[in-house]
């Protein structure tokens, strides 16, 4: 009998090993290293892709790939997917243009306060515009996650 399911433990595995690649890919390509990139989602390689991909291919390694189960994981992978390309995404765009309409508004602010003192400061907050991920964040992400569960396989269940 197991102690812990291989499957759950290759997820987590894929989902702390893509969040500290994402960290160690910034600190590369920016020159600096940010701690906070390691809880963020968006970014380079997808986090949420390699959790799902690691979970799919380990159940389909310890179960068997003709499994319920693991077609169940594999549509499961393809809507989180998805939703990471389309509609986190999107969201991602749609931040990015409010933040445009929330400097303007801020400066607009700004004038009305120029002209009437009395008035009070707007402060608005700033929406978090890398939420999605692009087709290559996904697919490094499922590819990383994949070759994480593999690669426990090989070395604790094999």
């Amino acid at each position: 009998m197991e102690v812990f399911s291989f499957p759950l433990l290759a997820a987590i595995a894929g989902n702390l090993s893509a969040q500290f690649a994402k960290a160690l890919i910034q600190g590369i390509s920016k020159k600096s290293l940010s701690p906070e990139v390691i809880f963020a989602s968006g970014g380079m390689p997808s986090s949420h892709s390699s959790t799902v991909s690691a979970l799919t291919i380990a159940i389909g390694l310890h179960e068997g790939f003709g499994s319920s189960l693991f077609a169940m994981s594999a549509v499961f992978t393809g809507v989180v997917a998805y939703d990471a390309m389309g509609v986190r995404l999107a969201a991602g765009r749609h931040a990015a243009a409010l933040n445009v309409v929330v400097e303007e508004l801020r400066i607009l602010s700004e004038l009305a306060r120029e002209n009437r003192p009395d008035r009070g400061r707007l402060v608005m907050q700033r929406f978090r515009e890398r939420i999605g991920h692009s087709l290559e964040e996904v697919f490094a992400g499922l590819t990383f996650g994949g070759l994480i569960a593999v690669a426990f396989y090989h070395l604790f269940y094999a």
